[in-house]
């Protein structure tokens, strides 16, 4: 199906605990994910004859596809039922859901880890939850001692790691732990050309946040000594000037200094200035996109974005790190119909 505004509108597979909905009962959903939260879902659905209202059950499962391939685009579990009645007319009801990271939520623990590194850590955090982790980092650090105080297990699995720069996500059972792969690409191009994909697209240049050094210091009270970790901001994939060299004339070179972590080695000293200074420069070009439905994008993928067909070198043009996504599907009728995903994008480099 199309809309009239132009906006391609696939067939759309809404699953209610194993059970498919019919196709001419469906009329919008919401998808939303973004790192570090859990991913939320909003379906409405005509219900006449309230046929839907028995297979609403808190804790069944909500499964949304979308193409003739059945690409899934949400896997959740319902939370939330709100049926809309009204006397002569069609009823609705409306389905929220929200992805099983949404079980780390439910209750505050406090809990001591002696001797574990952070995948150990969280491996046994998420597995109380009935989740599996997908872990991946270049650092491996065994601490000593690691409290989780009065924190539910989503908080204490953010905290865990920022420290290290890395960024959650759920997918079905699965809490992804990574820290950033700027260089893994989606395969997905938009451009605004008269002939693309890209419906808008809004960046944002900042350099408030610049920094080309980050210095973590800490005391190390065995051995009474201080702890030096540092780093310089290198070269990025998403582009051939990276934000450093792209406001060298104001701020470029500024440095920064943290003391307010504790740390026991230089290992984990360089891994939080690495973090530090990643999640800093990656606020220099943010911005959203909103492009025709696309179910291909992915959460810590980068996205090629054509902004300017004309100049080949303009700043903006280029791969963007996917920070967040909105899928957004209704009815083909007006001009806010059909298939449309929107982009939450970041990136530490520009055109060179």
């Amino acid at each position: 199906m199309a809309s009239s505004s132009g906006v391609a509108a696939p067939n759309v597979d809404i699953i209610l605990d194993g059970t498919e909905v019919k196709d001419h009962d469906f009329i919008s959903y919401i998808v939303e994910r973004d790192i570090n939260q859990p991913d939320v879902a909003s379906v409405i659905l005509a219900n006449q004859n309230d046929i839907y209202t028995p297979k609403c059950k808190i804790g069944g499962t909500l499964e949304i596809k979308v193409g003739t391939d059945s690409k899934q685009v949400y896997v959740g579990e319902i939370l939330g039922v709100e049926p809309i009645y009204r006397g002569g007319e069609t009823t609705k009801i409306l389905i929220r859901s929200i992805n099983k990271m949404h079980r780390l939520i439910r209750k505050r623990k406090s809990m001591t880890f002696t001797d574990k590194n952070d995948q150990q850590i969280l491996d046994q955090v998420v597995k109380d939850a009935g989740l599996t982790l997908e872990w991946k980092h270049d650092t491996n650090i065994t601490y000593k001692h690691v409290y989780q105080h009065n924190l539910n297990g989503l908080e204490f699995v953010r905290q865990r790691a920022a420290r290290l720069g890395a960024h959650v996500w759920c997918v079905d059972k699965t809490l992804h732990v990574k820290e950033p792969d700027l260089g893994q690409k989606s395969g997905v191009k938009l451009s605004v050309d008269k002939d693309g994909n890209l419906r808008s697209f809004m960046p944002r240049m900042n350099s408030s946040s610049v920094l080309n050094k980050v210095t973590v210091k800490g005391w190390d009270p065995e051995k009474k000594e201080l702890i030096t970790g540092e780093a310089t901001a290198q070269n990025s994939p998403l582009g051939g000037k990276n934000a450093v060299a792209a406001c060298s004339t104001i701020g470029g070179n500024e440095e920064t200094f943290t003391c307010d972590h504790p740390i026991w080695s230089k290992q984990e000293a360089d891994a939080l200035a690495k973090a530090r200074l990643r999640d800093l420069n990656l606020q220099f070009i943010t911005g959203e996109a909103e492009c025709a439905g696309n179910a291909d994008l992915e959460l810590g993928k980068s996205v090629e974005i054509e902004a300017n067909a004309r100049e080949g070198n303009d700043p903006f043009n280029g791969d963007y790190y996917v920070m967040g996504i909105t899928h957004r599907h209704t009815l083909p009728k007006g001009k806010d119909g059909g298939f449309v995903t929107i982009l939450k994008l970041a990136r530490d480099a520009q055109k060179a």
